[in-house]
């Protein structure tokens, strides 16, 4: 799963929609549609977006075997 269907999927999930999370962020359905296909978003937008949703960005050490 990419994040675009990630993101997609967080929404869903509370009954929103990518272009109801876009708007609550205060950006542009079809430019937040063309940053996920250029992969050019930005560690701001994806912050944005989460916190439309209720998450935040957090990191995770990757345990090495």
């Amino acid at each position: 799963m990419n994040l675009k269907e990630q993101i997609k999927a967080l929404a869903s999930e509370q009954g929103y929609t990518l272009k109801d999370v876009a708007e609550a962020a205060h950006m542009s359905y079809n430019g937040l549609h063309n940053k996920f296909n250029r992969g050019s978003i930005t560690v701001r937008d994806l912050e944005s977006l989460l916190n439309v949703l209720g998450y935040t960005l957090t990191f995770k050490k990757i345990e090495k075997p």
